[in-house]
């Protein structure tokens, strides 16, 4: 889901190249963070963008079960926090090191925002990708709505033909096929009183 978006290898060269051309402007900091450290919290205030330059990290979201949702697991060189950056103002999930320890590039959305106006293409570029990963978004919140109404009508061809499409995306989406898969095979009929979106 994310990592594949063709914008991201421009964004990230882009990137690099703002850093050493503005350094100074950008003040960027290094940070180190062990496995198991939290680098980004669902609900901060975006106050800075990260590049990732070493180690692993699990994008998560919280919502009402007690334990995340992993969304995807990415590697270095990585963008994070471009999504709070022309977003709400939040960090829309958490950032959590998985293999580390992990080394990131971190710079204030003020320093990151002005020195932008020096690269009316990379901003281009990062408008791009965010929509590009909000478009992928709305096609899995499509294809999981999709099987949760194959389930709800029994309909194992469908549920298997979205399998195909959904568990190769991430470990968290592959769970909820499994899961809509065993609705489906467990009901022939939808529940009384049951209604499609």
């Amino acid at each position: 889901m994310w990592g594949d978006e063709p914008q991201l290898k421009v964004v990230r060269e882009r990137m690099k190249l703002l850093l050493d051309i503005h350094h100074d402007e950008l003040a960027p900091v290094l940070r180190q963070a062990a496995s198991g450290d939290l680098v980004m919290s669902q609900g901060a205030p975006a106050d800075s963008l990260m590049l990732l330059t070493k180690g692993k990290v699990a994008i998560q979201i919280r919502l009402t079960e007690p334990e995340p949702h992993t969304l995807a697991v990415i590697e270095a060189e990585e963008l994070l926090g471009e999504m709070g950056l022309f977003g709400s103002g939040q960090h829309s999930a958490d950032v959590r090191v998985v293999e580390g320890p992990a080394e990131l590039v971190e710079v204030s959305v003020d320093n990151f925002l002005k020195t932008l106006l020096f690269d009316i293409d990379l901003a281009m570029e990062m408008l791009a990708l965010v929509s590009q990963r909000c478009m992928r978004s709305n096609e899995v919140i499509g294809l999981l709505l999709d099987g949760i109404a194959a389930g709800e009508r029994g309909d194992t061809d469908q549920l298997r033909r979205l399998e195909s499409e959904i568990k190769p995306l991430n470990y968290c989406l592959s769970k909820a096929m499994d899961r809509l898969l065993v609705i489906g095979h467990g009901r022939s009929s939808p529940p009384p009183g049951s209604a499609g979106c």
